[in-house]
């Protein structure tokens, strides 16, 4: 099935792809997608745009397909200014929103705020949600989790000594730290603080905003570090990555050296194949409970499964992505959790639309 344009209300001789057919057993999904970054409004779904703190939500739901009729609807933070055209967002049976990260996108996030509030078509993943997963939101949001341990973070904007020196004592902050950017993924981190005097070339920065989290050694007894990556999609829970290395920013890279018979590889493998059901009752408790709380139907929790049961979170928010994409010939086990995601995703738009798969051609 080719992709299908949710046709804006006005003016009609500006409407994209009118000659489209559309399945009218399929649910039509409006994927709302932009960036700061792009103050162009396009309509050709084909073209590139700018995708920064966007998810790959479009993607995945692309592969669904052909049961789904999906749009991409770009908006930019002028799209109310723009006069030429207005999604009709009520055309749609659900509305996917993949603009993701408040860091990088809070003007986008905030038309998008406003443009919802004009529909009640159901949405995935609401903008004022998605306001509400900030780093330095999830501690207090989390607490009180049975089996969950946030570590602290601040939120340092136009840092000075004095402000931050107040900051910590007010929060009863204790270093070591972690030092990073607002707004930056993929392990990029400025360093590890040791005190307040570690933070000296920060101070005065009138361009950036930054994290301040507490840094919690997650080690285990044999001495590596471990990150499982959960993926929520509606009310199932996907394991998605599980990375053990030797150093504490773990990532993809970290466990590539290892050989097929090292006891990392082994227990990684295991984790995919067996999924999320195969953990402990408490673990799956405490992450269904982390799912709960944040509320958002798609998204991704960064987090170590202690040897005490502890679920220590890194993140949690939309701005993940599942990354389908399997092309390292050693780790095809990570195969196992696509068929859960499609299954998931199907289910998650049943649910929202009450429309049943389309029947495939």
């Amino acid at each position: 099935m080719p992709e299908t344009e949710l046709l804006p209300a006005l003016p009609a001789e500006i409407r994209p792809r009118d000659d489209l057919p559309i399945d009218p057993a399929a649910a039509r999904i409006g994927v709302l997608s932009g960036c700061d970054r792009n103050r162009e409004l396009v309509l050709d779904p084909n073209e590139r745009t700018h995708g920064v703190g966007n998810n790959d939500g479009l993607f995945m739901l692309r592969l669904v397909e052909p049961c789904l009729a999906i749009s991409r609807l770009h908006i930019t933070p002028k799209y109310f200014r723009q006069t030429r055209v207005r999604w009709n967002l009520n055309r749609a049976d659900l509305i996917w929103n993949v603009i993701s990260d408040v860091d990088q996108n809070p003007l986008t996030l905030d038309v998008a705020r406003k443009m919802l509030e004009t529909t009640k078509v159901p949405v995935i993943n609401p903008p004022r949600l998605v306001s509400m997963t900030r780093r330095h939101d999830l501690p207090p949001r989390l607490a009180g989790l049975d089996g969950v341990h946030a570590p602290q973070c601040l939120l340092l904007k136009y840092p000075t000594r004095e402000r931050v020196e107040k900051l910590l004592k007010e929060r009863d902050f204790r270093f070591p730290a972690i030092l990073r950017r607002t707004g930056s993924h993929n392990g990029e981190v400025v360093g590890i603080v040791d005190s307040l005097d570690g933070l000296e070339p920060i101070f005065g920065d009138r361009k950036s905003e930054y994290y301040l989290i507490e840094f919690v050694d997650v080690r285990r007894a044999d001495g590596l570090y471990r990150k499982t990556r959960f993926f929520f999609v509606g009310d199932e829970i996907i394991t998605r990555q599980h990375i053990i290395g030797d150093e504490w920013s773990v990532h993809g890279r970290s466990s590539r050296s290892a050989a097929d018979d090292d006891p990392r590889f082994v227990e990684s493998a295991a984790m995919l194949i067996d999924g999320f059901e195969a953990l402990p009752e408490a673990t799956r408790a405490a992450v269904h409970a982390i799912r709960e709380r944040i509320g958002l139907d798609y998204c991704g929790l960064d987090c170590c499964l202690m040897e005490d049961g502890t679920v220590v979170v890194f993140e949690c928010n939309a701005t993940m992505n599942f990354n389908p994409r399997f092309r390292n010939a050693r780790t095809q086990h990570n195969r196992a959790a696509l068929p859960r995601m499609v299954s998931a995703l199907s289910k998650l738009v049943v649910a929202k639309t009450g429309i049943p798969p389309a029947p495939q051609p």
